[in-house]
C-alpha cells in the first residue's frame, strides 16, 4: 500500500462564503479546488505544505501540513458562522494485491467506523486494516 498525495478536507470557503465545502488538495499544486456543487467548483487559497510518509513493519502512516487562508464570514445560504477548524478529512491510498497481481485505489476518512478491512478489488483478500481515524489539528 502507499499514500496518494491527494487530500480532501471539509473547509469553510471564504471565496464562495459557504461552510463545510469539500476542498481537494493535491501535492505540488499552489491552490486547491472547492467543490461547491455537483458541477460547480472554483479555486481557493489552500495547499499541501508538507507530506511525510512513515513505514513501519506493521503500519503505514502519513503526516501532512495544509496551509489555507481563512477569514470570518457567515454562510451565504444558511447563515451559519464559519470556523477555521476542519471537521472531516479523506486520505487516498493505492493498493496492490500479490494474489491477483492487481492494483486499485481507495480512501479512508474521519467519519467511518473502525477498525475496518481493506480488500483487494478482485479476489476480496484482506490486504490491510484501517485501524485508526485520521486526526486534524489546527496550528496557528
Amino acid at each position: 500500500m502507499f499514500w496518494e498525495r491527494t487530500i480532501e478536507l471539509s473547509l469553510d470557503c471564504f471565496v464562495c462564503e459557504r461552510v463545510d465545502r469539500t476542498t481537494v488538495l493535491k501535492w505540488g499544486a499552489e491552490r486547491a479546488v472547492c467543490v461547491s456543487g455537483r458541477d460547480d467548483q472554483h479555486f481557493t487559497a489552500a495547499r499541501i505544505a508538507a507530506f511525510d510518509v512513515t513505514s513501519e513493519e506493521d503500519r503505514l502512516m502519513v503526516k501532512s501540513v495544509v496551509d489555507f487562508w481563512w477569514a470570518p464570514f457567515h454562510d451565504a445560504k444558511r447563515g451559519n458562522p464559519a470556523t477555521p477548524v476542519s471537521r472531516w478529512v479523506r486520505l487516498h491510498y493505492g493498493r496492490f494485491c500479490p494474489h491477483k497481481e492487481s492494483s486499485g485505489k481507495g480512501s479512508i476518512q474521519t467519519n467511518v467506523q473502525r477498525p475496518g478491512p481493506v480488500h483487494c478489488g478482485e479476489c476480496k483478500t484482506r490486504i490491510a486494516t484501517d485501524a485508526e481515524a485520521p486526526s486534524i489539528r489546527l496550528l496557528v
